[in-house]
């Protein structure tokens, strides 16, 4: 089994020296009242803003909980709750889905962003006929960011959906670094950016694309895009912990859709490198476009989730399949009032 696990974590070496220092599992501190929690992220993405606000708001603080996030590329946040650097990921569930197919044994605690966060946008000077989108895709360069990622699986499966072949019809260019679309578009060397936001917004002010021709968020519609994942084991370990996690996450969720002008600046404190007026259009899109909606997931919504990643062919998992039953642990979401 551990074997397995570790073939799994390719990038484990990369994230436990990111990630030096830091204890990934719920540990108590030396006065033994606060817990620390890792979060690795695959992106540093305005979609994560209630886990964010969270913590700016001092939510978890107020739970006893000290949760600090870590940024880890290329398939490295999964590598880092496997090996036990973080105590949990955000991200798709079908990624733990994935490595649960292959020995590991990972839950998803509630979710965060509700919609797919990728959008389909053409360079300047490349034309797609919004009548025949297909047609105008064949033979050109899809950059879809790293290779097993959410991005990359909706992009394959949408593409399957519009009758092409992504092995012949299309060239997938994937990259490990997050954003690293804008600059293949903008050097020539890609045609079309399979996106997410801040990184759209960022293309669309810089004038290398323009508006999406295409939206997941409207084409796959309520979607377990990126929730929160850690080990069975962490669970039964301190599941007091998980419960203060859960409700923290939930009242960030809360102050996210209710308080438009706090998540703006709470944005602009972790996007300190944006424009302040593509900060606000990023934000307008993401509320437009429902991102975020609760800390629920409910079994529809995670039925999108892994029927998009077994059609796009990333997730094979019919000797067990992953269902609601074995992938998900709500038993932790903060009662109705």
């Amino acid at each position: 089994m551990k074997k397995q696990l570790f073939a799994i974590a390719g990038l484990l070496a990369a994230a436990t020296v990111a990630l030096s220092g830091c204890s990934g599992s719920a540990s108590a501190s030396s006065s033994g009242s606060t817990t620390k929690m890792v979060i690795a992220e695959p992106v540093h993405g305005i979609g994560y803003l209630p886990l964010y606000a969270a913590i700016d708001r001092g939510y978890f603080s107020k739970e006893g909980l000290d949760v600090q996030t870590t940024t880890l590329t290329g398939g490295a946040h999964v590598n880092a709750v496997l090996s036990g650097n973080a105590w949990g990921f955000i991200g798709g569930i079908e990624s733990a889905a994935i490595a649960n197919a292959k020995g590991a044994q990972l839950e998803s605690v509630a979710g965060v962003v509700d919609r797919a966060n990728v959008y389909w946008v053409a360079r300047k000077g490349v034309t797609i006929n919004p009548n025949d989108i297909a047609g105008s895709l064949k033979g050109l360069r899809i950059a879809a960011s790293r290779h097993g990622g959410s991005v990359e699986i909706d992009t394959l499966y949408e593409l399957k959906q519009l009758g092409l072949d992504p092995s012949k019809d299309v060239k997938i260019i994937n990259n490990d670094v997050s954003g690293s679309e804008l600059s293949l578009l903008k050097s020539g060397q890609a045609d079309i950016a399979a996106t997410s936001e801040p990184v759209l917004g960022q293309g669309v002010s810089q004038g290398v694309w323009g508006e999406p021709f295409v939206s997941l968020p409207d084409a796959l519609g309520k979607f377990a895009y990126s929730d929160i994942v850690t080990s069975k084991a962490n669970v039964k370990k301190d599941p007091e912990a998980v419960k203060k996690f859960v409700k923290a996450l939930s009242q960030g969720m809360d102050y996210v859709i209710s308080n438009h002008d706090g998540a703006e600046k709470i944005a602009e404190k972790e996007f300190p490198n944006m424009q302040p007026a593509v900060i606000k259009s990023t934000l307008a899109r993401t509320y437009k476009d429902k991102f975020w909606d609760g800390v629920d997931i409910t079994d529809a919504a995670l039925k999108v989730d892994l029927t998009v990643a077994r059609a796009a062919g990333l997730l094979q998992d019919s000797s067990n399949p992953a269902t609601a039953k074995n992938i998900l642990d709500l038993s932790f979401l903060p009662k109705p009032q």
